[in-house]
Parts: C-alpha cells; structure tokens; sequence
C-alpha cells in the first residue's frame, strides 16, 4: 500500500497555463454534449410541424447549413407579397401570436395558493411562442419582419430565410458557449477542482 498526497487547486489558483488546460478540459466536454442542443431541436421541429416544411439533414458549429423541401403545392409555394401576408396571417396567426399573459399575486386561502391568471384576447405577443426557448425567436423572426413589410419574396424563400437564421442563431449560442469566458463561469459556477497542471481532479 502506498499513500499519495496531491494538491488540489480552484480554478482562480492555477497559473496561466493550467488555466488554459482547465478551460480547455471544459470546452471539450460542452462540444460533446452541448447544453442546448435539445432545445435548439425542439424549435426547429416545431416549426417544421406548424409550416409546410421537412428538413432533411443540418449542422450548425463547424460547417452552418441546413437543406429543406416544401410539402406543399407549388401555388402555395410560390406565393408572394400581400396574398402571401394575407395567407399567413389567416393560417397561421394564433400559432405566431399569442394573448399577452397576465396575473395577479396569489393568496394563501384555507391553505392553498390561490391566484387569477389570463391570457389577453386584445395584445397579442410573439415572444418565444414555439416552445418557449429563446431561439424561436430567430427562426421566425423573418416571418415577423415579412408581415410588417411585405416584399416580393416567395413562401419558399421566407421559409428559407427562417431556416437560415435558425442555423446563424444555434451557431452563434455554439460558439458563445465554447467561449474561454463561458468556460471559466461554468467552472467557478459548478467549483471544479484541479491539480497543479490544470487537470481535473
């Protein structure tokens, strides 16, 4: 039997280079399991359940694309300006906006929580109406900016306008994530301990 003793360090303890093992250890554990890759999939499949919309293959990160087909008929498809605003403003609009949410603060009665809560049937609001994730917000936000401005662009090319943002946005939230900044909040958050080198302890 041997008995080792090994010192053991916070992140804001090591030294320049241990710091940058450390973050590096850190950085490639998020690649692998990216924190909101199940979310991100989450908005990407409601929009392509609400729009006529399949995609077929995507990737964000290192190479940003993502291929797609229309599922519906080409008069649809091709449609364009004011009968395009029209067409989704009367197909589409409880889905793209929803009752603004109000509540009052509760109240302990008998021993229940008890409070009012209602969802406006006059201001609407578009915020995170997909799934309630913050990138819902990008994918549709050129269907948001078309119905405020008509152009003469085609459903075919707002929906791929909404596609391509998704991809900018999940990319953009990738690399922030993989940032030295996010690593050392995430390590001085989550109190990761490491030897002299920067290893994990």
């Amino acid at each position: 039997m041997r008995k080792v003793c090994v010192k053991i360090y916070k992140y804001d303890e090591l030294s320049d280079s241990a710091k940058e093992k450390a973050r590096q250890w850190w950085i490639g554990c998020e690649s692998q399991d990216h924190a909101w890759a199940k979310e991100n999939r989450e908005t990407l499949d409601a929009f392509c359940a609400l729009f006529p919309v399949k995609v077929s293959d995507w990737e964000y990160g290192y190479r940003n694309y993502i291929n797609f087909s229309m599922t519906c008929n080409d008069e649809i498809e091709t449609l364009s300006g004011r009968r395009l605003a029209t067409y989704l403003w009367n197909n589409y609009r409880r889905d793209l906006f929803k009752g603004k949410y109000y509540s009052t603060a509760g109240k302990w009665i008998d021993g229940k929580y008890h409070y009012k809560s209602r969802h406006s049937r006059i201001i609407f609001d578009n915020c995170c109406v997909l799934t309630g994730y913050c990138i819902d917000d990008d994918i549709l936000k050129p269907i948001y900016d078309f119905l405020n401005r008509p152009d003469s662009q085609t459903f075919y090319d707002l929906m791929n306008d909404c596609l391509q943002s998704w991809v900018h946005a999940c990319r953009d939230e990738y690399e922030a994530a993989l940032s030295d900044e996010a690593a050392e909040d995430a390590i001085r958050a989550n109190e990761y301990e490491f030897t002299k080198d920067g290893s994990i302890y």
